[in-house]
Parts: structure tokens; C-alpha cells; sequence
């Protein structure tokens, strides 16, 4: 028989609830509801704009300058509470992303932390791709290990200090299959035709490109690549690297 394990508030800036997530175990499982006017819950979303998870908090922590980490589960942000930073993470998971959110996050320093798997890393481009222009600044963190989540990564040992050493890290963390598409294509380019590509990405539409879609995070994914790639291919002009 499935039971709530946990009941996750969200709240707007006054401090109301407008809506809850309850999640049921032992099977993991989710439900949605809200305050009703005659003081009964209403087991739906629709009618009303759902808010980000802890959104007085972290409406405090972008004012403070104070980065905010973006969890896809409420779980995840609860234990990244614990460990002393601010986090929050949007109702319903996965391709949920609102409008909405973005405003929330308007002038905010986040860090993405997604899911280690195929989805989790196409939410997190698609929430990067959504928040670029109004974020302070944006950074998706790839957490070590084979845990699926935070949460993982956290009972698996992960620390404040290991968190606060990732954030700080200036690469770019991509799953191998991301990773593997620029290998490719470096293999196949000659250094002229990388250096068109990269004065085309320059100088396009941000976004123009289809594969990922900011072409500033693409650049840096270049010269991720470039840096660990380039001095394996003997016999190549490597000045070109720096471009």
C-alpha cells in the first residue's frame, strides 16, 4: 500500500502555499494538489501558475548574491539545504520549465544540477537555454559517480566542500555523448574548417544552432575539446587551438 512519505510546500512570496507536491513510497510516486476556497484540496495544477520550491528563500539568496542551485526533484533541494546552500527545483520535474520560473531567477547566479541521465541532461540544456538571457550568470554542474542525483551523490559521500569546488570549476562537465559529438567532429575537420565554424558560431543568431543551442556554451565546449584532443593528433599545427 502506498503511503505519503513526504509533503513538499510551495509557497509564494508572502509565504501562502499555493500548491503542494506529495510524494507516496514505498514506490516512488508523485502527486499534485492545492489549497481549495472551501478548505479542501484540489488534486490539480490547472487554474493557477505554480511557483519554484522555496521561492521566498531563494528570492532572499539572489538579492543577497547568494547562488542558487537548481535541483529536478525536492528531495535534492532539501538535502542541498542541509549542506548550507540555497536550492529549489519546479514542480512535476523534467520538462516542466515556466516562463514564470525564468522571472523568478531574473539576476540569479545558478548552478544546474540535473539528473545523470539522458533526460536530466536535455531539462538541464533546456532550462539553461531558457534562463541565459535574464541569470546573472548559469553553469550546469555533472556530479561525479554513478548516482543518479543529489541525493546520490550525497549519500555516496559528496560534501559542501566538493559542491563548492565543482560550482567553482571553469570546465564544462558533459556526458560522454555529448562529449563523443565534438570528438567526431574534430576528427573529421581540418583546422580551416574549425576555425570557420567557430567565426560562424561567433557571429550567429544565439539561437541558430541546433544541437546546443547558446552558442557561448558551445564555444566553451570547443575548447574543452580542443584542449585535451588537440595534442594527441601528432603532426597538426597546433597553433590554431587557440582560436
Amino acid at each position: 500500500m502506498q503511503t505519503i512519505s513526504a509533503i513538499y510546500q510551495y509557497r509564494d512570496l508572502t509565504g501562502a502555499v499555493v500548491h503542494e507536491t506529495l510524494r507516496y513510497g514505498p514506490e516512488k510516486d508523485f502527486r499534485q494538489r492545492r489549497p481549495g476556497p472551501d478548505g479542501q484540496y484540489i488534486w490539480s495544477l490547472q487554474g493557477i501558475e505554480p511557483v519554484l520550491y522555496r521561492l521566498p528563500q531563494i528570492t532572499k539568496a539572489i538579492k543577497d548574491g547568494v547562488p542558487v542551485f537548481l535541483t529536478e526533484g525536492e528531495k535534492d533541494a532539501d538535502n542541498l539545504v542541509k549542506l548550507g546552500f540555497e536550492a529549489t527545483t519546479a514542480a512535476m520535474g523534467c520538462g516542466k520549465w515556466r516562463k514564470s520560473y525564468t522571472e523568478a531567477l531574473k539576476g540569479a547566479v545558478v548552478c544546474i544540477c540535473p539528473d545523470n541521465d539522458d533526460a536530466g541532461w536535455a531539462h538541464a540544456l533546456n532550462v539553461l537555454e531558457e534562463i541565459y538571457y535574464d541569470a546573472e550568470a548559469v553553469k550546469i554542474i555533472r556530479l561525479p559517480g554513478p548516482g543518479k542525483d543529489v541525493s546520490d551523490w550525497i549519500e555516496a559521500g559528496g560534501t559542501a566542500e566538493a559542491l563548492r569546488d565543482l560550482a567553482d570549476n571553469e570546465e564544462i562537465s558533459v556526458p560522454l555523448s555529448v562529449y563523443r559529438f565534438y570528438d567526431a567532429q574534430l576528427l573529421v575537420m581540418t583546422p580551416a574548417e574549425l576555425l570557420t565554424e567557430i567565426e560562424r558560431l561567433k557571429t550567429a543568431p544565439l539561437r541558430e544552432t541546433p544541437k546546443l543551442a547558446l552558442v557561448e556554451y558551445e564555444l566553451r565546449i570547443w575548447r574543452q575539446a580542443l584542449k585535451h584532443r588537440i595534442p594527441k593528433r601528432g603532426g597538426i599545427d597546433l597553433s590554431y587551438a587557440t582560436a
